[in-house]
């Protein structure tokens, strides 16, 4: 495993590649995409463990996408089940993932605590349990500060899980070995990572006013007008979710002896 620092305008690059991977292969990468919509939509929807297993799922679909990516690129097939790739394998790396699916759960949910101190636990009703907030907490910008609260608090969580299911799955690291060796390598490649998300941002940004300007156009209302914005922000999220691995093989590789599982 190479552990890399490449120059601030590698970010760039990562960004090209989601594309070049839809591009490439574009039905399955849709279809990927949708099946990961309309699963982690409705596991909120499971009493109890419902939100909590949503919150979890999100390293294994992580590690989906960037198995999608690799296949893509080596013209393999994409197929939905890519998503489960990371309960495939030898039991103690299987066992290694859920572990990391469980710490990444946790740590969100500290998160969340953390913004409950700024609006009274309204951003973690809506996130776990799909609960509107009250107009209240909107109209008082309480909603509002706790978005904020969560995202700078979010930032190391971040850091720390970007890398690590790839580590734990292909490189066979412990998830306590796994979690900081992705922090230090993100902390050393700071300005890719950064141009990295502020295009990202720009883009989806860019696809919000186009999907807004359009409903306009058509004479839509702001409900109507989500049924074009929707399709837009799909359509970016499929790159988006597909570039992930190109920071993967930029800064760390590829692993020697993982092997894609078979489609």
């Amino acid at each position: 495993m190479l552990l890399r620092t490449v120059p601030a305008r590698e970010g760039l690059s990562w960004v090209r590649f989601g594309f070049a991977c839809l591009l490439r292969q574009p039905l399955q990468a849709l279809l990927l995409v949708l099946v990961y919509v309309t699963v982690i939509g409705l596991l909120p929807i499971l009493p109890l463990l419902g939100g909590l297993l949503s919150l979890g799922a999100t390293q294994l679909t992580t590690l989906g996408f960037m198995q999608a990516s690799r296949n893509i690129a080596q013209r393999r097939a994409a197929w939905p089940n890519v998503l489960l790739s990371g309960l495939q394998g030898p039991p103690r790396r299987v066992r290694a993932m859920l572990v990391l699916c469980l710490l990444y759960a946790l740590a969100l949910l500290a998160v969340l605590g953390l913004s409950a101190l700024a609006d009274g636990g309204t951003l973690l009703r809506m996130l776990l349990f799909s609960t509107a907030p009250t107009r209240q907490a909107i109209g008082d910008g309480m909603l509002r500060h706790a978005a904020l609260t969560t995202m700078l608090a979010y930032v190391p969580v971040s850091m720390a899980f970007w890398f690590a299911p790839p580590l734990v799955a292909w490189w066979g690291m412990s998830p306590a070995q796994a979690l900081f060796t992705s922090f230090v390598v993100v902390l050393r490649n700071l300005g890719a990572f950064a141009l990295f998300v502020v295009q990202w941002w720009g883009l989806f940004a860019a696809g919000l006013v186009t999907g807004m300007l359009g409903a306009g156009a058509l004479g839509l209302g702001a409900e109507r007008g989500m049924l074009l914005v929707l399709p837009i922000s799909l359509l970016l999220f499929t790159p988006f979710a597909l570039s992930f691995q190109a920071s993967v093989h930029s800064l760390l590789g590829e692993p020697e002896a993982a092997e894609p599982p078979a489609p």
